[in-house]
């Protein structure tokens, strides 16, 4: 059973990554050395190993029920970071 794409709270939304999120991604966090410190993956040197997470995810959320999430603030949409379920 597939999980949904998108998941609201009172002040997060969480959805599906898209290809178009390449530059929101890799500017926001993938990049950051700091942000990066403590994640189970390297950090991104460029915005192609960003495209290449994010083709991942893609084949995750077609393989399994569910795959990475976005989190993005509620109301404006500022991205936060990225979450999801590894199976």
């Amino acid at each position: 059973m597939k999980r949904p794409e998108r998941i609201e709270t009172t002040r997060l939304v969480l959805r599906k990554p898209t290809a178009a999120d390449a530059e929101a991604v890799y500017k926001r966090y993938s990049s950051h050395t700091e942000v990066t410190k403590y994640v189970g993956w390297p950090r991104h040197q460029s915005i192609e190993q960003t495209k290449a997470f994010l083709a991942f995810s893609e084949t995750e959320w077609n393989r399994w029920p569910a795959g990475p999430y976005l989190i993005e603030r509620q109301g404006d949409g500022n991205l936060l970071g990225g979450t999801g379920l590894a199976f």
